[in-house]
């Protein structure tokens, strides 16, 4: 008896957890803000920030995925629509920031609460509030 109802635990718990893998729905469209990061010794990384605020980051072969809340989508729009600062190519990383389907910006400034500074703290620490 025990062994059966052990059966139907592990049955139960692997088609849950197949379940809730092939629910999951990947973000499509556009996304509303990319950032690039590259490192002087050739490490890349990248956050694609969609309008829903679910976000994919990719630091080298390592992906995470998180969803941004409204009020954090809403401070990225709000540093969306100022000037995006200029960097310099001697940076280290260099940061590109592309909004939309516009054309990227790269070398992008770490101007305090511009955009190109907020996903980079987005892709330091997964939020923009640390």
């Amino acid at each position: 008896m025990m062994k059966r109802l052990t059966a139907l635990l592990l049955t139960l718990v692997a088609a849950t957890s197949l379940g809730a893998c092939s629910t999951a729905t990947e973000p499509t469209g556009t996304p509303a803000y990319t950032v690039t990061r590259s490192w002087s010794n050739g490490m890349e990384e990248q956050a694609v920030v969609y309008a829903d605020g679910r976000t994919i980051m990719t630091h080298e072969e390592h992906s995470e995925r998180v969803i941004l809340p409204a009020d954090q989508m809403a401070a990225l729009a709000a540093a969306a629509a100022l000037e995006i600062p200029a960097g310099a190519n001697s940076d280290d990383p260099i940061i590109g920031v592309t909004i939309g389907a516009g054309a990227p910006i790269r070398p992008a400034g770490l101007t305090k609460d511009s955009l190109p500074e907020l996903l980079n703290r987005l892709l330091d620490s997964h939020t923009l509030n640390p």
